[in-house]
């Protein structure tokens, strides 16, 4: 056999062509002209099937990775809007009106009471101002041409200010305002009056009797001395009665503004003009139609992450095929827990009895009309969705205990009055319903249990050592000899559970959804490992080819050669024989 038929050429002397077939692909010419780099270019394409898997495989844990970025970053912005309304006084307003706007209006929030307010306003608040007699032809006139002092006393301050001989107007203007003991008390301005001269004005900056300005003996600069002062207003404070407190005609509430913030609770007065001996009426009522909007807000937001988890989670019935994070435990989780929250009763809130009228009444969102769509062909499948009858009728019936069922933020309450919550640590002492039991013998506590571990005696005081009432402290108010139970309520609204919930989730260390981003970060990174030991495994199969391909390539060459000299020889032949 000829060097030719070794390498797996055939030769057809007569066509003076050649061929060479390996698997699928054919190459003509063999030779210098044979296409080696396709050889090798299909060589590796057909090599690198695991490596383009693997290159699959990465892009879909990085898409599960995204949607949990994602997903975080929604539950991180519900977070953010549900903490806007995280308290009662948030979440649910007051209107006030004035039956007198031109004496008194106001203004109040949740814990104000919704009642009429009888206010009288016996005087305004004042600033002290006083003014020189003394007029000056212009800013740049000298005050004094001696030495003197000058000795000023406000709010509790007094300054002692040397001016030298040779100061002006302006410059004492200047002097006075930059002292220390006079900043944020006295305001000193030279104004100029009709008649064209200026007159220095000294105001206090602040209200009431005892910002008042005075012009000490001790001052020898004579156009500021006491007589030759005008007292144009003295500083005095605001004097009110809310409906009829405190009683007696000289009896006042007294303050150094004439905006009151802590006459009553939850209610700021602003004073305009004195009333006495009558009174102004205001009108505190509850701003239904901001808890109405604030609820809908609730609910919106609450479904932007609902349907981002329905989304990432669900099944195509009709191709049976899931989304990019069906079965993850931890978007079950999560989904899990919102339904929860948005199905159970509220942390500490009771069952209500409608025959005593006991408990609370809107206890669940369910409740208040707002439930989860069932059905599977609505669009809004999985999301909260609202009654309006029935909603509209819990916000006639009761506003305030529909705003506590979502708003309430620790408060402490006990299903028994022979017992109190006499203080919890918010943030330790779990939000829910806590068996409280003891006993009274000889005029003593003897034994107790807060849900039903044995807790801590001290004096009338009982205090958890359970972990879920870690922190809470029960005072025993009837003494009487016997043994009692209640319940200890901790009750928190459900935008305080969810916000809770929701840290718990997001939290960059504990979060569900971040360890499990973690764990997809170690996927991909063992990916990585062997998409590198790949390239590394082709990149070696690619330079062998190509080595053991020229190396071909040269023996074809040559034996090319060589057929073509034999292709000579015979020609040469033919031509002989015919002569």
């Amino acid at each position: 056999m000829s060097d030719v038929a070794k390498v797996g050429a055939q030769v057809s002397v007569a066509g003076t062509s050649s061929s060479y077939w390996s698997g699928q692909t054919k190459f003509e010419k063999l030779g210098n002209g044979t296409d080696f780099g396709q050889i090798v270019e299909n060589t590796l394409k057909q090599q690198g099937f695991h490596q383009r898997r693997l290159k699959n495989w990465r892009a879909q844990w990085e898409q599960r990775k995204e949607s949990l970025k994602e997903l975080n970053t929604k539950m991180g912005e519900l977070s953010t809007a549900l903490k806007k309304l995280d308290t009662i006084g948030e979440f649910m307003g007051r209107i006030t009106t004035s039956a007198n706007p031109e004496f008194v209006t106001a203004t109040a929030d949740s814990t104000a009471a919704t009642s009429p307010y009888r206010v009288e306003v016996k005087q305004l608040a004042f600033n002290d101002i006083w003014t020189s007699k003394t007029g000056f032809a212009s800013e740049k006139e000298v005050i004094t041409n001696v030495d003197s002092k000058l000795s000023i006393s406000c709010g509790g301050s007094t300054a002692n200010v040397d001016v030298p001989a040779g100061t002006t107007v302006q410059g004492l203007v200047k002097m006075l305002n930059a002292t220390t003991e006079l900043k944020g008390k006295v305001s000193v301005e030279a104004i100029k009056t009709a008649g064209g001269e200026y007159r220095l004005k000294f105001s206090s900056l602040k209200m009431g009797e005892n910002n008042r300005i005075v012009f000490n003996p001790s001052t020898t600069l004579a156009c500021l001395q006491t007589s030759s002062m005008t007292h144009l207003q003295q500083g005095q404070n605001s004097k009110i009665k809310i409906d009829g407190f405190p009683e007696g005609e000289d009896n006042w509430i007294e303050r150094e503004s004439n905006t009151i913030t802590d006459a009553a609770k939850g209610l700021t007065l602003n004073l305009k003009l004195p009333t006495s001996p009558q009174w102004a009426m205001i009108n505190v009522t509850t701003d239904s139609e901001k808890v109405i909007e604030n609820i809908r807000e609730f609910v919106k937001q609450v479904n932007v992450v609902r349907k981002a988890l329905r989304d990432i989670s669900k099944v195509d019935t009709d191709t049976n095929k899931g989304s990019v994070l069906t079965g993850n435990y931890g978007v079950q989780l999560a989904s899990h827990r919102f339904k929860d929250i948005t199905a159970t009763k509220g942390q500490g809130f009771n069952n209500y009895d409608f025959s005593t009228g006991e408990g609370d009444r809107y206890n669940t969102l369910r409740t208040l009309g707002i439930e989860t769509e069932t059905d599977q062909g609505s669009p809004d499948f999985g999301l909260l969705k609202i009654d309006e009858e029935k909603f509209e009728k819990a916000m006639k019936d009761d506003p305030d205990g529909v705003a506590k069922l979502f708003s309430v933020n620790y408060e402490a309450s006990t299903s028994s009055s022979n017992f109190a919550v006499k203080s919890l640590i918010k943030g330790v002492t779990k939000p829910g319903s806590h068996d409280v039991s003891y006993t009274i013998s000889g005029g003593k506590i003897t034994s107790a249990t807060i849900n039903g571990k044995e807790a801590r005696i001290s004096g009338w005081e009982i205090t958890a050592d359970d972990m879920a009432g870690l922190g809470m402290a029960i005072r025993v108010d009837n003494h009487a000899d016997g043994t009692y139970s209640g319940t200890a309520g901790i009750k928190n609204g459900k935008i305080v559970e969810m916000i809770e919930a929701l840290s718990d989730m997001t939290n960059a260390k504990t979060g569900i959804l971040n360890i499990i981003s973690e764990n997809y970060d170690g996927i991909i990174k063992n990916i990585d490992k062997k998409l590198d030991y790949e390239k590394e495994r082709l990149d070696r199969l690619e330079k062998t080819l190509k080595a053991k391909y020229a190396r071909l390539d040269a023996v074809l060459a040559k034996y090319s050669g060589k057929m073509q000299m034999l292709q000579g020889q015979v020609a040469k032949l033919g031509g002989s024989s015919k002569s």
